[in-house]
């Protein structure tokens, strides 16, 4: 008679546990590399959205530029204006757009007054749309010739600032832009309710996101102004303010 092969209950019982370990501690292993794999997208699409933004602010701001007035009396406080309380603040100024072709740039090639065209630029901060997610809202708006673009640049501003200042390179009073910005995002959903952003976050946490960029730019319009005191404007010196 052939006596048949086979596992008693303890066997399997054990088997089983020992499947459980392995599996466990893998699923773990797994998990732990997607998230890192995860917070490390996240990390690099956070500061190349910062990057961007930051190049997008310094092309507009280092073509700012103002009516000269007549009197030659120039003011840097003419070049931008802030309305709003921080955090939700509105920056406005006129810039040369970098994007018209010649022909729509000046308006009168041949006789006359020679206005240069220019754009509205406005970059404003608004409240978050969720509360669960308290990041702000950075919008792009540009009215060029009639024609007004909106755009969102990020969901996921903690600080934006743009505020003006005055350095002494070579002894010389030169004025700036000081451009500060943060982007804060996290993998966890939930990490940031009930949070306020506004306020730069120096500690930064494993699983979050945190690109913090700031830059200096040169108006160069108002130098050439404001570095040849006396000069008169002229046919090729206006600028046309939309609307007006």
């Amino acid at each position: 008679m052939t006596r048949k092969q086979g596992f008693t209950l303890v066997e399997l019982m054990v088997a089983i546990a020992c499947l459980s370990l392995l599996g466990g501690s893998a699923l773990l292993l797994i998990r732990a590399g997607t998230r890192s794999s995860m917070q490390g997208m996240l990390r690099l699409e956070t500061t190349l959205e910062a990057r961007k933004i930051i190049r997008q602010v310094y092309a507009d701001l280092k073509l700012a530029c103002f009516p000269l007035p007549y009197d030659s009396v120039y003011s840097f406080d003419s070049v931008m204006y802030t309305a709003g309380a921080p955090p939700h603040n509105t920056y406005s100024f006129l810039s040369f757009p970098n994007h018209a072709r010649m022909n729509e740039i000046f308006s009168s090639p041949h006789s006359g007054v020679n206005h240069r065209e220019t754009s509205i630029i406005n970059y404003r901060v608004e409240p978050p749309t969720s509360p669960d997610r308290p990041f702000l809202r950075l919008i792009r708006e540009e009215t060029f010739k009639g024609q007004t673009n909106s755009k969102v640049l990020s969901d996921r501003v903690n600080f934006f600032e743009i505020k003006p200042v005055m350095l002494q390179p070579y002894g010389r009073n030169q004025f700036y832009f000081l451009v500060t910005l943060q982007l804060v995002d996290s993998v966890d959903p939930g990490e940031f309710k009930g949070a306020t952003a506004g306020n730069r976050i120096d500690g930064v946490r494993a699983n979050q996101a945190v690109a913090d960029f700031f830059d200096i730019v040169y108006p160069e319009f108002f130098h050439a102004a404001w570095n040849q005191p006396g000069i008169n404007p002229n046919w090729h010196t206006q600028i046309r303010v939309p609307g007006e």
